[in-house]
């Protein structure tokens, strides 16, 4: 999560300067547990339980909504991902 508040602030300050055109996933492990972070351009920062961006990100998120569930065991996600 410090990983994530970290880059979501840089990214923030820098957009006042430079902008970059990028999203970005960010997934860590801290005493929380795992957590992953969805972030866009424009400096928003979500935590999210899936997530997919890019060429493909539609077809996946349409996977994802059919066959993700929170306890899914590391050999069902990569079923799913075949």
């Amino acid at each position: 999560k410090a990983a994530a508040n970290y880059t979501r602030n840089e990214l923030a300050r820098t957009l006042r300067k430079e902008p970059y055109q990028t999203d970005l996933l960010i997934a860590g492990y801290d005493e929380d547990g795992p957590q992953l972070f969805m972030m866009d351009y424009l400096a928003s920062c979500e935590k999210v339980n899936k997530a997919a961006h890019g060429y493909g990100a539609m077809f996946t998120f349409g996977l994802m909504d059919r066959y993700w569930k929170p306890d899914l065991s590391l050999e069902e996600a990569k079923d799913l991902i075949r």
